[in-house]
């Protein structure tokens, strides 16, 4: 399995709404109050061979010292979960 072989810069800049790049797949609601503003979504796809691999999109250009803060926070919750995980069994 590669890593982020669909690379969007490849693309070009033309956007879609989420349902139709995502269409058939769902996701946790967000918390009452909460308006969505932008997205880095990283999907799972299948290539065009059928093998596995990586993606990932954006909505509007992202601020990306923001994005990396909050990768890396989301690195660490899962790290911690799995040696959580590993720990208990």
């Amino acid at each position: 399995m590669s890593s982020m072989d669909s690379d969007p810069d490849s693309i070009g800049d033309e956007r879609v709404p989420v349902a139709q790049v995502l269409s058939g797949l769902e996701v946790h609601p967000l918390a009452p109050g909460e308006t969505a503003i932008e997205a880095f979504v990283l999907i799972k796809v299948l290539d065009a061979d059928g093998r596995p691999a990586w993606s990932y999109r954006t909505t509007n250009r992202l601020n990306r010292e923001e994005l990396l803060g909050a990768l890396m926070v989301q690195v660490d919750v899962l790290r911690k979960e799995l040696r959580d995980e590993w720990d208990d069994a």
